[in-house]
């Protein structure tokens, strides 16, 4: 579907050009019959992910064009969207989809479920207890894994959770190393609300777990501290809780004023 045109270098002139020349390819009654269905399904389907998975094209393409270009005047129109408004939904933002570079899983296989545990575990009962490095820089990394792609995320969510990563949360809340002049980034605290927050905002799974485990508590805890910085991460881990039904039935109205009645 995609090579409906080629292009073919264009020989020198006097003119200015592109130094391109477009060859125009006719396209046969079976070619014609593919895009007539895939336009078909582009127009029933809800959503962008679905129209791009079932065309088995990168699932990244609508966050930067509304289209699939086919060739002259043929392209496949994706399902519009819309994108949350970050200040609403906190830490439920959805993840961004596997780089582009990224997204071949035999060159670059994903994590897999022993992998994310075995990483999590070393992290966190390793190099944290024996203090290899900051704690803090321990944090950012396993942050940043679980906010990596919408298709590793939950691996590593899962490996956190095996790994005893609940009760290490409330743990590092509790016992957070003091912060010195030579610090650089955020602190403990920071960190431990920022997973607590994304983990619960992105994956049901880990939700629950996390309400089970009482690291609800430590978002409203986090609303109060006397750090700006971790005030306005629990702020949006609340949001992200609040966007959906099983965090609105543990964080009440009242909780939800009394939480924000204060910024």
């Amino acid at each position: 579907l995609l090579t409906t045109c080629a292009i073919t270098p264009q020989p020198a002139s006097d003119e200015p050009t592109s130094g391109l020349r477009v060859r125009r390819h006719q396209m046969s009654t079976e070619e014609m019959a593919a895009v007539a269905q895939a336009k078909e399904f582009a127009a029933m389907a809800s959503t962008q992910e679905e129209v791009l998975a079932h065309l088995q094209l990168w699932e990244g393409w609508g966050r930067y064009h509304g289209s699939i270009p086919l060739g002259p005047n043929e392209e496949i129109a994706l399902p519009p969207t819309e994108e949350p408004d970050p200040d609403t939904v906190g830490f439920a933002y959805p993840l961004p989809p596997v780089e582009f570079g990224l997204r071949n899983k035999k060159k670059f296989p994903p994590p897999t479920e022993e992998d994310a545990f075995k990483e999590m575990f070393k992290l966190l009962h390793h190099v944290c207890t024996e203090r290899l490095v900051r704690r803090s820089s321990v944090l950012a990394v396993i942050y940043n894994w679980i906010n990596s792609n919408r298709r590793d995320t939950y691996t590593w969510q899962r490996g956190f959770i095996k790994a005893g990563g609940a009760q290490k949360l409330l743990e590092f809340w509790n016992d957070a190393e003091p912060e010195t002049d030579e610090d650089e980034g955020y602190p403990d605290r920071y960190w431990v609300i920022a997973i607590t927050g994304r983990m619960m905002g992105t994956s049901k799974e880990s939700r629950l777990r996390f309400i089970k485990e009482g690291l609800v508590e430590l978002i409203l805890e986090g609303t109060k501290d006397e750090n700006e910085e971790i005030r306005e991460c629990a702020v949006c881990a609340l949001k992200g809780l609040i966007h959906h039904p099983e965090g609105r039935e543990v964080v009440t109205y009242k909780t939800l004023i009394d939480c924000l009645g204060g910024r």
